[in-house]
């Protein structure tokens, strides 16, 4: 199945980052476009133009051009050189302690002017870079945003994922669930961010490749890695894939897409899933890149003002891995989700029509629906009580564990620097500021129904060695153990009581009943013998309380059986009267057809005159009032009324249980 199809526009993609000694960036005109030599070449010059760009503290600050000077197209070269100047590069730097405990992250993208912005309003800017954490929204007023991250736009593909998409395969791998979704008005570049360039992907992968091919990359090398080294502890991954697409509020399968309109279903053990949606397996990296080029080819594209390839719907790609570590019989689970989302637009600067208008109408609708969602869990974060509208859009339902539930999420606010977009950054920089305040509640997702087993094993032997070393210490404990443990115990003790170390000697006397030792004295022996019989008595006290056990739990489970006994046979009852009240019902349905019967009969004789006015109306009469009758004695004896109390009283001994 074909993939997109590829731009050509670019001829421009390393320029700018090549001047300044960084490897090649795609200089964006919108969601995976990028610009070409041909569009900028022009013979319009801006080498002395004044105010293009000022210098303020030692920071590059960009201006407006003119009209007169912005009206003329472009030479490659000129664009290079003000381009250059204009985008301060900050070097990303990772805070290992900040990202340890954020469990929802927020990093803003700048992507680089477009050809149709430097047109439209020369290399004016809306905002200014003040470090690799904070930049300032050049509106009336100022305002300074703080994230844990932000990229400039000569930050390349790898740097943004070495930063955020490889940690979060190594959480996916420890067993946390993680998310990243890219966030931002159309043309800002989020599919570009998730995607990139998909192109020769399984044989020669493009530096422009997006964090999604990167991370499926970087998984499968750690999974073999995993394995590899633990061997000894025969450690086994298994992974699986899906792809899906919310179009107009209508989630489509992108691997089979002829199943549209998919239900989404909550489950107390998988949590929100959607139904009949395709799974699967995956063993290598190249499976995965065939799935991803065949979901991406059925995705809804289309070309607006705004964009050549606006993303009309949201997609999210879903991998599951799970982990079993065969020695110790523990499976960890973790999914992965990567959710490029459509961009916010405007109809007046989009030129949206037909079903492009009701396309953006959806997609405004459910970011809308993400907002509120946001808003009410940072209002939960601040201690207020608020309802969260998860199930007001199907991309908030779906994405409940990743806004405030149990994962590692991770927000990229794709945005525009310039004037023309001033509106809409700020609005997404204010969507990330709030982003970053969500509370996730993170666990790790491990099987534990085996290690529970072994667990308790252990605990078992513990005890029991415990016991043994207190009965050592503190032989008074023995009344405090079972009589299983006291037998046992005695039969050990009397196992290495006294031994006559002379047995060549002859037989010593007999005193009292007791065989005295050649070596001992009479006083002596007659404590050994009191030892003997106090060890006998002992046996039988044991044994009589070993079988007052077994007699109390007999008695037991025939009390208890007797009670199952006595609720059979009261729910026997109840059904039978229950079946006694369907047959009446069934009676009295009988009967009031039977008079319907009569009534059409006796309408028919009046309508042909066989019977007076004065007879049909006294017979009518007494025909309803058998029915009244009838009737009150069908609501006396609802068999519904029974069935419901049966379940009462079902519910009722649960709840005692």
């Amino acid at each position: 199945m074909s993939n997109r199809p590829r731009n050509p526009l670019h001829s421009y993609s390393a320029s700018c980052s090549a001047a300044k000694g960084r490897p090649g960036l795609r200089r964006a005109d919108s969601d995976g476009d990028s610009i070409s030599r041909a569009d900028s070449s022009s013979t319009g010059s801006f080498d002395n133009a004044p105010g293009n760009i000022s210098n303020v503290n030692g920071k590059s600050t960009p201006t407006s051009l003119s009209r007169s000077q912005s009206s003329g197209r472009l030479n490659s070269l000129q664009l290079l050189k003000y381009e250059c100047r204009d985008a301060p590069h900050f070097d990303l730097q990772e805070d290992l302690h900040r990202a340890a405990d954020a469990n929802v992250q927020a990093m803003i993208r700048i992507r680089p002017l477009s050809i149709s912005e430097i047109g439209s309003h020369g290399f004016g800017r809306c905002i200014r870079q003040e470090s690799a954490r904070a930049l300032t929204w050049l509106g009336q007023p100022e305002s300074r945003f703080s994230f844990d991250y932000v990229a400039s736009e000569s930050v390349t593909q790898e740097e943004v994922f070495n930063l955020i998409g490889a940690p979060m395969v190594g959480n996916c791998l420890a067993g946390y669930n993680s998310c990243m979704f890219a966030y931002g008005q159309t043309g800002s570049g989020k599919t570009h961010t998730i995607l990139g360039e998909l192109d020769g992907l399984d044989a020669n992968p493009s530096v422009n490749r997006g964090l999604t091919p990167r991370i499926i990359e970087h998984l499968f090398a750690k999974i073999q890695q995993d394995e590899s080294s633990q061997k000894l502890e025969n450690v086994k991954y298994s992974c699986k894939c899906s792809f899906l697409e919310i179009y107009n509020e209508q989630i489509t399968d992108l691997l089979e897409p002829t199943l549209i309109n998919l239900p989404v279903r909550e489950d107390h053990k998988k949590g929100v899933y959607v139904e009949y949606l395709t799974e699967v397996e995956v063993t290598s990296v190249q499976d995965v890149i065939t799935l991803l080029l065949q979901g991406n080819a059925n995705r809804k594209v289309a070309v607006t003002n705004m964009n050549k390839e606006s993303s009309r719907s949201h997609s999210i790609f879903t991998c599951s891995i799970q982990k079993k570590n065969g020695s110790t019989n523990k499976t960890l689970h973790g999914l992965l989700h990567l959710v490029d989302l459509a961009g916010s637009e405007r109809q007046k600067l989009s030129g949206a029509e037909g079903g492009r208008l009701k396309e953006a109408a959806n997609i405004n609708k459910s970011l809308s629906a993400l907002g509120l969602v946001i808003m009410s869990l940072v209002d939960i974060a601040n201690g207020k009580q608020r309802h969260v509208p998860y199930r007001d859009s199907k991309l908030t339902f779906l994405l409940q564990d990743s806004l405030g539930g149990n994962s590692k999420t991770t927000v990229i606010a794709n945005i525009s620097p310039s004037s023309c977009c001033a509106i809409e950054t700020l609005s997404t920089l204010k969507f990330a500021q709030r982003a970053k305040f969500i509370q996730n509640t993170v666990v790790i997702n491990e099987d534990t129904v085996e290690s529970i087993s072994v667990l308790r094993a252990q605990i078992e032997q513990l005890k029991r060695e415990l016991q043994h070393t207190q009965y050592i210490q503190r032989p008074s404990l023995y009344w405090f153990t079972s009589p299983l443990e006291r037998s046992n115990k005695l039969r050990d003790f009397s196992e290495s009581s006294y031994i006559d170390p002379i047995s060549d000697l002859e037989p010593p006397p007999i005193v009292n009943g007791c065989q005295l030792s050649s070596l001992e004295s009479p006083q002596v022996s007659s404590r050994r013998c009191i030892g003997e019989v106090g060890n006998c008595s002992m046996n039988c006290i044991w044994k009589v309380r070993m079988l007052e056990g077994i007699v109390a739990g007999a008695l037991r489970r025939e009390l208890a059986a007797e009670r199952f006994s006595k609720h059979l046979s009261t729910e026997i009852e109840y059904l039978k009267y229950l079946v006694q009240q369907r047959e009446e019902e069934t009676q009295c349905i009988r009967m009031l057809l039977r008079f319907r019967e009569e009534k059409i009969t006796r309408m028919e004789s009046a309508a042909a005159g066989s019977i007076s006015l004065e007879t049909l109306v006294s017979q009518e009469n007494r025909s309803l009032k058998e029915e009244i009758k009838l009737l009150r004695g069908r609501i006396d004896r609802n068999p519904e009324l029974t069935r419901f109390a049966m379940e009462n009283i079902k519910l009722i001994e649960q709840l005692r249980r």
